[in-house]
């Protein structure tokens, strides 16, 4: 039950941070395209340790960041619905296979996995020398 609370305000989180730019009328910034061959195929994630120690990003890292949100939060939203539907046992399960999966979503769109994510969420997103680069790479923070 925890892990599914937590899976609930990590998707919440996401929500809260990605945002369309005010100008734009699409809702999520697009998701690159995947070669179906490759689709299957799973990234290697390297370490992300230790972190930069300097915390300003590059507009293509906030990029990569914003493409990770979008993909992320689409991909919660359809594994919540499997977990919900689920028998106990197989709720562990599903949650690893999604950990998992969200590890290669960030890899795909070129971070190292989720650390490199949770840094630039937890740590380069509240660096304001960064708000122009998360601004033109999509994201609209408040």
């Amino acid at each position: 039950m925890t892990k599914h609370i937590f899976i609930i305000a990590a998707l919440l989180a996401s929500l809260f941070i990605v945002a369309c730019n005010e100008e734009e009328e699409e809702l999520t910034p697009g998701i690159p395209e995947v070669s179906i061959e490759k689709k299957n195929e799973p990234v290697q994630i390297t370490s992300f340790t230790p972190p930069p120690p300097q915390t300003v990003i590059s507009i293509e890292k906030a990029k990569q960041y914003v493409d990770a949100s979008a993909g992320l939060v689409l991909l919660g939203a359809k594994w919540s619905e499997e977990i919900e539907k689920a028998a106990d046992q197989e709720k562990i399960k599903i949650l690893n296979a999604y950990n998992l999966a969200r590890e290669q979503v960030c890899a795909k769109v070129g971070l190292t996995g989720l650390a490199e994510y949770d840094w630039l969420t937890n740590v380069a997103l509240k660096n304001p020398q960064n708000e122009i680069a998360f601004k033109e790479a999509g994201l609209r923070i408040k």
